[in-house]
């Protein structure tokens, strides 16, 4: 007779069934709860450096002094003692109002915490409704820790980047559930409801500062009809509001204050800068046509440079319509294309667009992030991503350069030069998908990058959006 092992009775196997479950939602929750725990750690960390220094290494003050001078009818663009210079339209200082009436401490903490809070929301929005794969939740939780060390460079000294880039993730993400096939089916009014919230999302971060406004109008350009004419309504309404608060001729002579600063700032450098004009200058300086230290704050008085910002503006325009109509040719979806053409933008933006610093490369992390989280999808790409993600994440930072680029000045290229890989990246990464070469699904055994199960973004999601497209 044999005598086989008994079976374990239903309620011991329920009962190591249902054990499991709870230890693998554990492990889900601990993961989210770690990003979590290094976000309070980063939002602690800047209060204390606010409480030490309210008034150095901070460009709060700044902020907060534009409100009193708007409600003291001062010029907000004049050069007080003390002070840098405004550089933000009238509504910017509006908008600060109520930080600035609690003081520099109070109102400082608060604005780092807001800023904190917006931005997370934006990445946590931007990967469960835009990036064109579904992650588990330690993935999701790896990227929200990574997002903390992008986000270090526009919070540290209270800069506004990480508040307008949390704007603008969530505009997108707005935008990419309107776009869904679920808000396709639904009411009119739905739909409707739908494009305002995103054109309102969209209109915040360009009427508070200007930079984002070349990714945006990109998202313009893929669907005029139903977007244009909101996001112009929106942003009116929004340039309007100072009109509430003073006379019409005070308002008009600030906004004309505004656009005065801009072309007069126009070719003015700062040795903070770091776009494609960086890598100009010191491979100038490298070369030997420069004598003496690498200038990098000398005006900007170049025709040509001009001409290349124009053209490549123009390229990244048409490769987003022909990137459009290959979406639609392949079916992979309009959250494919959203995705693709803000990392474009954003990428154009840090290369080729104004006033690009060090803390403004907040706004290529969530992208950057994802990309290297996501690289196996083009195998022959991962040297490029991972040598974006060094040059941006790791040797870019503002203390690497100043210790080392006496040295070694080609170190002061790292972040454009970064940006050019990951634009090439995305080139690639772009070309590759739909053509059946992807990189394989996989679902376990990914290297400490790419954690749990790996869903190939070039084709998931794609039926769900083809309705879309």
């Amino acid at each position: 007779m044999n005598g086989g092992s008994p079976s374990p009775p239903a309620r011991d196997m329920f009962r190591r069934w249902r054990g499991r479950i709870i230890v693998a939602e554990s492990r889900f929750c601990l993961s989210l709860r770690v990003a979590l725990i290094i976000w309070l750690i980063v939002a602690m960390a800047v209060s204390i450096r606010t409480l030490v220094r309210p008034r150095s290494h901070t460009v709060f003050p700044i902020f907060a002094a534009s409100a009193e001078h708007w409600w003291g009818n001062c010029s907000l663009y004049e050069t007080y003692p003390g002070l840098d210079r405004f550089r933000y339209p009238p509504v910017f200082a509006l908008f600060v109002t109520p930080f600035s009436s609690l003081g520099l401490l109070t109102g400082g903490i608060l604005w780092s915490w807001v800023s904190i809070a917006v931005l997370v929301a934006g990445l946590w929005q931007y990967v469960r409704d835009v990036i064109p794969s579904v992650w588990t939740r330690q993935r999701t939780a790896l990227f929200l820790i990574l997002g903390a060390l992008g986000a270090l460079r526009g919070l540290w000294n209270a800069q506004s980047n990480a508040l307008i880039v949390g704007f603008l993730l969530l505009g997108t993400a707005a935008l990419a559930r309107v776009l869904s096939p679920g808000s396709q089916n639904s009411g009119l009014r739905t739909q409707n409801l739908g494009w305002w919230l995103a054109a309102l999302l969209l209109a915040v971060p360009i009427c508070l500062k200007l930079t984002p406004l070349a990714p945006v109008l990109l998202l313009v350009v893929l669907w005029p009809r139903r977007l244009a004419w909101r996001l112009l309504v929106v942003v009116a309404g929004l340039s309007l509001l100072p009109f509430l608060t003073r006379s019409p001729d005070l308002v008009w002579d600030h906004y004309g204050a505004w656009i005065n600063h801009l072309l007069d700032s126009g070719n003015t450098r700062w040795i903070g800068f770091r776009d494609g004009w960086t890598i100009w200058v010191v491979l100038r300086h490298l070369l030997g046509a420069e004598a003496g230290d690498v200038s990098l704050g000398e005006p900007m008085n170049s025709r040509w440079y001009r001409l290349v910002q124009l053209t490549t503006a123009a390229g990244v325009l048409v490769w987003c319509l022909w990137l459009s109509q290959r979406s639609q040719r392949l079916g992979l979806g309009a959250r494919w294309l959203l995705h693709a053409t803000l990392s474009m933008g954003l990428g154009w933006l840090m290369l080729f667009g104004p006033a690009v610093e060090h803390s403004t490369y907040v706004f290529l992390a969530p992208p950057l992030l994802w990309a290297l989280l996501e690289r196996r999808t083009w195998p022959l790409g991962q040297g490029l991503i991972l040598g974006s993600f060094t040059l941006i994440m790791i040797l870019g930072w503002g203390a690497v350069t100043r210790l080392f680029s006496p040295s070694w000045p080609i170190l002061l290229t790292a972040l454009p030069a970064g940006t050019a890989l990951f634009i090439l990246w995305l080139l690639g990464y772009a070309h590759n998908c739909g053509t059946g070469f992807e990189g394989a699904p996989t679902s376990s055994g990914d290297p400490p990058f790419t954690l749990g199960e790996h869903l190939t973004p070039c084709t998931e999601r794609r039926d769900e959006d083809r309705m879309a497209a």
